[in-house]
This record gives structure tokens, sequence and C-alpha cells, in this order.
């Protein structure tokens, strides 16, 4: 399994927070490697044309946006970026 490089974009509020925590959750639940680094700047976000925070970025790709998932949610996500879908892009789920 490849290590993923995970961001959580946005602001300093709850919801960033929270959605940091759900990812570390399911990291461990599933027992991969992956960076994670948090940017708590919304400027970030705006730089780079995404969406409204908090945002998650799997390997470069946007997996949510203005949500904080679950980590269940996270865990699907994760399997899926390390695995690759039978069922088609797995970013096209979710908007």
């Amino acid at each position: 399994m490849n290590s993923l490089h995970i961001e959580i974009i946005g602001n300093s509020n709850e919801n960033c927070h929270l959605l940091e925590n759900n990812v570390l959750t399911a990291i461990a639940k599933l027992g991969i490697t992956a960076k994670v680094d948090c940017l708590m700047d919304v400027e970030q976000a705006k730089r780079r044309r995404l969406g409204r925070p908090p945002v998650l970025v799997i390997n470069g790709r946007v997996a949510s946006q203005g949500q904080t998932i679950s980590s269940k949610q996270i865990e699907i996500l994760l399997q899926e970026a390390t695995h690759g879908s039978h069922h088609g892009d797995f970013l096209s789920r979710m908007f």
C-alpha cells in the first residue's frame, strides 16, 4: 500500500479540528501510512481555488469541501485512494 498525502485546508475553527481528528482516526483504524498536513489558512484555499473550507485533499485531489465528514466516510475514501475503486472515480461520487 502506498503512502498517502492528506491535506486539511481551512481556518482554525472547530470543524477543521474535527475533520483532522476524523482523518487521524480513519488512518489509525486502517493501519495505513499517511502524511497529514493541516493548513489553517483560508487564503491557502483561495490561492489554490478550492471550495469552502474545510477542504480535504487526498493525494492532490479534493475529496470533500465545506463539510466535516465522518471518520467512516474518510476510511472509505482512503481505501479507494489506496486500492482504486471498482465503481469509477471515488471523487465523482462526492459532489
